[in-house]
């Protein structure tokens, strides 16, 4: 038993020697293998585990999950051993090749597997992964080298092949051994460079085990061959050739496993570049296939809204998505405890920069105090899934504090105030004169350039107009940014105008039309300006027909213009982009189709 013992170590040692000689060139930081399952990065290689500062998917930076070493992480590797039996591998090899092999099945741990190829004429499985270890002895007897060709690479592709169909719960690390004197004479098969970019498309790193006495052009191109597939070259003479493979087992289980995360499972389908960066500014890539994904079954949600300013809203959503920066995503409600809920129309949305799962929402006006709730529409997460945001979002917006007293101030006190409001008031009057200046030089060229309008003092009566009543809207007497919804349950299919007020910026309308809309001065218009006197009440109206925008004047004072036209119009085609003047007032026109 002794003796037994003390053979069995020095087989070890004489493996782990041999392994050390033809690996010292390899000692620097290398990438063996990237797994892509998105969002899953999953990473194979040496002096990799505790010095990567960054990595990098394409042009998305991954984040880092954990790293650990391959013989604690408990995965199992599959090996595909792959034999040259043409009869250029010399006699006195070719025996203690085959006992390297039968004593390497010996080191697997549980978990572990090993099918064996010959390649010479033919490319043979020889044992499946699932064989009897007592299957090997007999196989490997039966084995002679006496090929005259050598399919060299067909047999690296066949077992890449197969590698490949081995499901990632059952092994991720898939790792071809090919033995060989690295000669090839195929023709008409499998050549390096197709075999070679097999390999970059499965993601399998081949070890290339080169006997010494050979040609150096062989053991050179079959190094490269191997060091660009995410393996390594191993070149042993004829006294190591029986025990070159039994540290084999020990050298995977030192493999750094880091582990990253993306920001979604989406994949493109096509070769992209792997990146990592050392804390010794070192830089390995790799070209990986994205092609695999998990499945996305979470959807987002918002997690909080707060009140940011007195018209704006804040709000996080709980993964990156897409589809938040448009305005009419939002339908923002207050409760009313006369009339229900009151729609507040959303403006503006802005994306944080410090935050990309932020938005800040803009509103025409200061919010009121009261229970707010935000739905959300056609915003959905970046995945494979396009998962829709789930849920509501409320915030509250309270009643102002109370005026707080303050105590009597000293007659110092009093003079320093009195000094400070005299020195912003004159301040602020200059600041008021320069500003009149300036409006004043500006009317006056607007009114250089305008047609003067008669000011209507009284809404003139004009005929009774209906309003289109699939929809009713509640809204405050000095709201007049007028948005509808549809709602589902009405089944209405309609165009989105948004009206930009081109002398206001900050006033946008938006009115869905169904049927038709009205605009001018009156209440009682579905886009009311009440404020601009050169508008009648009802100044005109737009009529969805035969899939057309129709603007008509509905006989008013002033008349109805469009784009840069100096003829009032009676009846006209709408279409995006177009500009709308009623009396002084101009409105650039934005036409949006919304689905059922």
């Amino acid at each position: 038993m002794k003796i037994r013992g003390f053979l069995a170590g020095a087989l070890c040692l004489a493996g782990i020697y041999a392994f050390g000689m033809v690996s010292a060139a390899d000692e620097n930081p290398s990438l063996e293998q990237v797994y892509i399952n998105m969002p899953e990065v999953t990473v194979y290689g040496q002096g990799v585990g505790e010095n990567v500062t960054e990595a990098w998917l394409g042009k998305e930076r991954l984040e880092l999950v954990g790293s650990t070493s391959f013989g604690q992480s408990g995965e199992p590797v599959w090996y595909y051993v792959l034999l040259d039996v043409s009869n250029s591998m010399p006699e006195a090899y070719f025996n203690e090749i085959k006992q390297s092999i039968r004593n390497f099945e010996g080191t697997l741990r549980p978990g572990d597997c090993m099918a064996l190829y010959t390649f010479g004429e033919q490319v043979e499985l020889r044992l499946a992964e699932d064989h009897a270890p007592e299957d090997m002895q007999a196989v490997l007897d039966s084995i002679d080298n006496v090929d005259n060709k050598t399919l060299l690479f067909e047999a690296v592709s066949m077992a890449a092949d197969r590698a490949e169909q081995v499901p990632a719960e059952v092994c991720k690390r898939k790792v071809l051994v090919v033995i060989s004197d690295g000669e090839d004479f195929t023709i008409g098969k499998t050549v390096a460079q197709e075999a070679q970019e097999n390999l970059r498309r499965k993601g399998i790193p081949a070890y290339a085990c080169a006997i010494k006495d050979t040609a150096r052009e062989n053991i050179n191109n079959f190094g490269e061959f191997a060091r660009t597939s995410g393996g390594k070259l191993m070149i042993f003479g004829r006294e190591e050739a029986g025990t070159f493979l039994d540290a084999f087992a020990q050298e995977m289980d030192m493999a750094d496993v880091v582990e990253f995360r993306a920001g979604s499972n989406t994949v493109s389908n096509s070769m992209e570049t792997f990146a990592i960066k050392t804390d010794a500014n070192q830089t390995l890539t790799r070209d990986v296939l994205v092609a695999r994904h998990e499945e996305d079954r979470i959807a987002p949600t918002v997690l909080y809204a707060e009140k940011a300013a007195p018209n704006q809203v804040r709000l996080e959503f709980s993964e990156p998505v897409r589809g938040a920066g448009a305005a009419g995503s939002y339908m923002v409600t207050r409760a009313d405890g006369d009339s229900g809920r009151q729609i507040v129309a959303v403006t503006g949305v802005s994306v944080s920069t410090e935050n990309a799962n932020e938005v800040v929402l803009t509103f025409a006006e200061e919010l009121k105090p009261g229970a707010y709730t935000i739905a959300c529409t056609n915003i959905y997460d970046l995945s494979m899934e396009n998962n829709v945001v789930e849920g509501t979002a409320g915030f509250e917006v309270e009643e102002p504090a109370p005026a707080v007293e303050t105590e009597e101030r000293t007659l110092a006190e009093k003079w320093m105030a009195a000094l400070k409001k005299w020195f912003w008031g004159i301040l602020a009057l200059l600041a008021g004169i320069s500003a009149a200046v300036a409006a004043i030089v500006i009317k006056k060229r607007k009114d250089s350039q305008a047609e003067p309008f008669e000011v209507l003092e009284e809404l003139a009566e004009e005929p009774s107009v209906s309003v289109n009543p699939s929809v009713s809207l509640n809204l405050d007497d000095d709201d007049c940014t007028r948005r509808l919804f549809d709602y589902p349950e009405t089944g209405l299919k309609s165009y989105r105008l948004e009206l930009y007020d081109l002398d206001n910026p900050e006033r946008v309308y938006q009115v869905n039309v169904v049927d038709r809309i009205t605009l001018g001065r009156g209440r009682e218009c579905m886009v009311c300006i009440p404020d601009n006197r050169t508008l009648s009440g009802c100044h005109c109206e737009i009529v969805l027909q035969d899939g057309k925008m129709i603007l008509r004047d509905l006989e008013s004072k002033n008349g109805t213009f469009l784009d840069e036209s100096p003829n009032r119009i009676t009846e006209a085609e709408l279409k995006s982009g177009s500009v709308l003047r009623m009396g002084s007032a101009r409105l650039r026109i934005q036409v949006r189709q919304i689905n059922e």
